[in-house]
């Protein structure tokens, strides 16, 4: 009697089944528009080069089982539990992962254009080298995931509330970033420029090596963010909560931080040409080294600031209030000081000298035993 489609379907899901159960391969099977959905049977074993396309996995648990090169072409896993599992050059294009719980899964060299995740919960997992290409993030969860050398043009990250967010070199100009919420967040070197961040939550974030140019982030709270080696020329920090945030090495050209908190931060050896601080609040803040000709401080508070070996020319810090400021060796040809208030700290005349030698050695203005 000649097997029915039917027959022949379910012959081939229980072969399938015993390979994983036996922790066998498995490979070019074709479980195209099949129904997987409440199943736990994926569990373990590989699959390999097995198309699953628009096949259901609606609440299936998906345990420690590699998948190698199959085809989950709007493959849908609603409300599935995606656990330990390996994805591994599969082509996973319009796949729905929309409510599911991803967690300590493994993507790897996979194609996933438009893939939608809107609603889940991504823990711990990792994205290798895939094409996340206007994949859809919204109002996501990501808990310690990486996405590593992915492409991610055009990638939906609205309402995503990331904690330990790994991305590097991603280029986010054309990324929909809309109440984005990041904490503890690592975004080196990615491409915000031009970008409006005002709606963009970046507690405690490491944006080394970012390209901010022109970038908005007016009355943002980037308290304790990392921007080192950073280019922002002409980036907007008015009126930003950035108490100890790190912008050292960083190019600031024609950047505005009108009336921004930036106690303790960290300017050293940035390129501040033009910058605009005026009634910043830069108490205790460290600009060692950095290069500041025609900056304005109008208006700042300047208590304790650093600005030592700085190049302050014809900088403006009229109005400004100066309490010990340290000018130590700082280039001040031309700086106003019109009406400005409060003291600086006196260089010492020896130890300027000794620090064009060996200052490590030689500390004449140590106290003698």
């Amino acid at each position: 009697m000649t097997e029915t489609a039917q027959e022949k379907a379910a012959r081939a899901r229980a072969e399938l089944l015993a390979h994983v159960r036996f922790n066998l391969l498995f490979q070019d099977g074709d479980f195209a528009l099949t129904n997987w959905s409440d199943t736990g049977d994926l569990s373990a074993g590989c699959i390999a080069k097995t198309a699953f396309r628009s096949a259901r996995f609606d609440r299936a648990r998906l345990g420690a089982v590699q998948f190698i090169e199959a085809d989950f072409t709007a493959a849908v896993f609603r409300a599935a539990v995606v656990r330990e599992t390996i994805f591994i050059r599969c082509d996973l294009s319009g796949a729905s992962f929309a409510g599911a719980t991803i967690e300590k899964a493994t993507f790897i060299a996979c194609a996933m254009p438009a893939a939608g995740f809107g609603g889940a919960t991504v823990t711990e997992s990792t994205f290798l080298q895939c094409d996340l290409t206007a994949a859809r993030f919204a109002d996501a969860q990501l808990n310690g995931a990486v996405l590593l050398d992915c492409t991610i043009a055009e990638i939906d990250l609205s309402g995503v509330a990331a904690q330990r967010l790994f991305v590097s070199k991603a280029d986010l100009r054309a990324a929909r970033l809309d109440g984005l919420s990041c904490e503890s967040a690592l975004l080196a070197d990615a491409d915000l420029s031009e970008r409006d961040l005002t709606s963009v939550r970046l507690a405690r974030c490491n944006l080394m090596g970012a390209n901010l140019t022109g970038a908005v982030l007016t009355g943002m709270d980037i308290a304790g963010s990392f921007f080192l080696q950073c280019t922002a020329r002409g980036a907007d920090f008015s009126g930003a909560a950035a108490s100890a945030a790190h912008f050292s090495k960083s190019d600031l050209s024609g950047a505005r931080f009108t009336g921004a908190r930036l106690d303790n931060a960290n300017f050293m050896q940035a390129r501040l040409g033009g910058a605009d601080f005026s009634g910043a609040d830069l108490e205790m803040a460290v600009m060692t080294q950095a290069q500041a000709p025609g900056a304005r401080f109008t208006g700042a508070n300047l208590a304790y600031t650093q600005f030592a070996q700085a190049r302050l020319d014809g900088a403006d810090a009229s109005r400004a209030r100066f309490l010990r400021t340290n000018f130590h060796r700082a280039a001040l040809t031309g700086l106003n000081r019109l009406d400005a208030s409060g003291s600086v700290t006196e260089t010492e005349p020896a130890r300027a000298v000794a620090e064009l030698y060996a200052p490590q050695r030689v500390r004449p203005w140590q106290e003698e035993d």
